[in-house]
């Protein structure tokens, strides 16, 4: 009975096992099945989003780039110069003899005229000394007339004669020179213009050569600018240029009128002066100025932006647009420049002007490259 038992307890269990393993296979091929579906999805899909990139390439028309359509026009180019304002009536008045001054007719900032007095130095001694000559000299006319009609009828000798005309004559020369000295104890405005600085006040000592104030006149004013002796040939008298002032935000025309005959061996530049009006008083004295002069110039011309010109091995270059049987492709164009100004160069050989330059995308075709060209 026993070993009935266990035989039983085999018998079951090995059944048991069975139908463990079965399940098993079974749901293994339910997975395989789904992993072939599955699989088949995922290269749907793939196919699907290689389809789609392939259309997108077949719609596309090329690199979008724009143009600039060219023309011939006149290019001039300017060397740029710093210069400085100057103002020729800009004098210190000094005093020319010695005293004290007596009166100081003009503070800083007036307006004066050429003529006025300006200051005057006591003179009280030197006018007093003129009006004693004076009294003596109207004497000595006297006796010298007398002495001429005496000597004329022959009475009298020719020492006196002679005596009273060099008394005469020498009073005379010294009444000039006290007047002279008068004149010279009044500082005077040599031109009209504006009283800039006073070095000196009323009641102050001033020595012969002493400064006693500063005017100025900037009615009209100079540039003077240094200009590099390698332009010497190229800028001439007579010649437009140009004048900006930064601190003034301002921009005016001039006309060189003076070019400087040596060459400064410090710097290796020489002169060029500029006259302009100054008609509202806004050019001062030592105020800073770029002057643009005329560095070259050709009528009808070929420029282009400078930045859109590249470079390689074999050279400059430029693309254009060439358009063949409906389709506009990058067409590579070797230059030789000339000058630069302002982000324009001048082509000498390679564009004839009435081509089509390739501006915004320049950098992204290649020689032959489709390309669709924007509107700006």
């Amino acid at each position: 009975m026993k070993y009935l038992l266990i035989l039983f307890f085999v018998i079951l269990t090995a059944c048991g096992g069975g139908n463990s393993l079965e399940t098993k296979k079974s749901t293994l091929k339910e997975k395989k099945i789904a992993l072939e579906k599955l699989n088949a999805e995922i290269r749907l899909l793939e196919k699907e989003i290689t389809d789609a990139g392939n259309s997108k390439k077949e719609e596309k028309t090329g690199t979008l780039v724009t143009i600039i359509n060219l023309s011939n026009d006149n290019f001039t180019s300017y060397v740029e110069v710093q210069g400085t304002v100057k103002a020729d009536n800009n004098m210190i008045l000094t005093a020319e003899s010695m005293g004290v001054i007596r009166t100081m007719n003009v503070s800083e900032g007036q307006a004066v005229g050429a003529g006025q007095v300006i200051a005057v130095q006591d003179n009280e001694v030197i006018q007093k000394t003129s009006a004693e000559v004076k009294s003596s000299l109207d004497l000595a006319e006297v006796v010298f007339k007398k002495q001429e009609s005496l000597w004329e009828q022959k009475v009298g000798t020719e020492m006196q004669f002679l005596q009273a005309k060099n008394n005469k004559e020498g009073l005379e020369r010294r009444l000039q020179t006290l007047q002279a000295q008068i004149r010279s104890s009044s500082i005077i405005a040599p031109f009209s213009g504006i009283v800039e600085e006073l070095f000196m006040k009323r009641g102050q000592n001033a020595m012969p050569g002493m400064p006693v104030l500063r005017l100025v006149s900037t009615s009209q004013v100079k540039v003077v600018a240094d200009v590099s002796e390698s332009y010497l040939n190229k800028v001439k008298q007579g010649d437009n240029v140009k004048v900006y002032f930064p601190s003034l935000d301002k921009e005016t025309d001039g006309t060189i009128s003076l070019i400087g005959q040596t060459i400064n061996p410090e710097n290796r530049t020489f002169k060029a002066e500029i006259w302009l009006a100054n008609m509202n008083g806004q050019l001062k004295p030592d105020l800073l100025a770029r002057v643009r002069l005329k560095n070259y110039e050709k009528i009808q011309a070929t420029a282009i932006p400078t930045n859109i010109i590249q470079k390689d091995k074999a050279g400059q270059f430029v693309f254009i647009t060439d358009e063949k049987n409906g389709k506009i492709t990058a067409k590579k164009i070797r230059l030789k420049t000339g000058d630069t100004y302002k982000n324009r160069t001048e082509i000498k050989e390679g564009l004839q002007g009435t081509e089509k330059l390739i501006d915004d995308g320049f950098r992204d075709v290649t020689e032959g490259e489709e390309v669709k060209i924007v509107k700006q």
